[in-house]
This record gives C-alpha cells, sequence and structure tokens, in this order.
C-alpha cells in the first residue's frame, strides 16, 4: 500500500513580526535598526527573519537595491 508522505513543518513564524524589505532573491526581512562596525566604524543594517536569524549587512549593501522596501 502506497502512502504520500506529510512534509514536515516550516520554521515558525513569529506572530509579531511584520517584514520590512523584501530581498530580491525573494526573502523577507524586518528592519531593526542601524549601527556601526566597530572594528572600522562603518554603517551598518541591522535587520532580522521571520525565524528570528539576526543579519548585519553593510549600509551600502542595504541600500543598493538588493532590498526593497514593502508598503505597508
Amino acid at each position: 500500500m502506497k502512502t504520500s508522505a506529510t512534509p514536515p513543518p516550516g520554521p515558525p513564524i513569529r506572530a509579531d513580526w511584520v517584514p520590512t524589505h523584501r530581498h530580491r532573491k525573494g526573502g523577507l526581512y524586518r528592519f531593526i535598526s542601524r549601527g556601526i562596525l566597530e572594528t572600522d566604524r562603518s554603517p551598518v543594517v541591522i535587520y532580522d527573519d521571520a525565524q528570528g536569524t539576526v543579519w548585519v549587512r553593510p549600509t551600502s549593501e542595504f541600500e543598493d537595491g538588493r532590498f526593497e522596501m514593502l508598503n505597508r
């Protein structure tokens, strides 16, 4: 007898999390804050995803078209 397997559930999404940006590859992210990288004092953007992973990227990369602000 052949049974179909149920796919595992996706990663948890926090109920209070609302995305602010979409990456050009499709991922959704929420802007948290701007900061300064300690090693060279360069400006960075701090953001997270729905699973709670926190990311840090140079401001120049965040603003070069890789991320599109969502209109909410």
